[in-house]
């Protein structure tokens, strides 16, 4: 919603800032930020309600973002009894709970379990395929494989960009934790010769 100093930031095709594109936009931040004195079903009626998902469609999109975090049996309590993976969970909850069009993940794994984390990622391909689009932050390099296309950053460089087949082959590697190895030698070679 900040203003540019200079260019033009457009998402769906739409010069930002602007509020009606925003709430097609669900967002997941690295650190949680959740009611703590409410329960799971109030933190995602609230955001729902903030969202404006119509009243009509709120609990079926309660029960829909639960079930896909599996708290669906922990959804009536208290969030200050959860541990740090239970509200890692909720918070992907509620960046759905408003069917966004547009999907922006921080770390949204980070402190899931593996059978867990592969289902979220499950269900993240199967809303993928239904045309949505996904932006994921992570450091994670076998958590950034799974998406179709890659920016390697560092220290707010850009370091290599591809899908992750084509960067592994260009830099004639295994992985793509590999790749942003490699890659980064390279920056540091080429930034030692200016």
């Amino acid at each position: 919603m900040e203003a540019v100093d200079s260019g033009t930031v457009k998402v769906m095709d739409t010069v930002m800032p602007n509020r009606a594109v925003m709430a097609q936009i669900g967002y997941m931040a690295q650190s949680d930020a959740l009611y703590e004195t409410l329960t799971a079903r109030e933190n995602l009626t609230l955001f729902g309600q903030l969202m404006s998902v119509p009243k009509i469609k709120l609990a079926q999109m309660i029960d829909y973002a639960a079930g896909l975090v599996d708290l669906t049996s922990q959804l009536d309590k208290r969030v200050s009894g959860y541990s740090g993976g239970m509200k890692r969970r909720l918070s992907l909850a509620i960046a759905l709970i408003q069917d966004p069009q547009l999907l922006i993940l921080d770390e949204p794994t980070v402190g899931i379990d593996p059978e867990l984390r592969q289902q979220i990622w499950t269900e993240l391909n199967k809303i993928k395929d239904t045309g949505k689009s996904m932006l994921v932050t992570t450091h994670v390099m076998d958590e950034a494989e799974r998406c179709d296309y890659l920016m390697l950053i560092r220290h707010g460089i850009a370091l290599a960009e591809g899908t992750p087949a084509a960067l592994k082959q260009q830099y004639a590697v295994d992985t793509i934790e590999q790749v942003f190895l490699k890659a980064g030698r390279m920056q540091d070679a080429n930034d030692g010769n200016r």
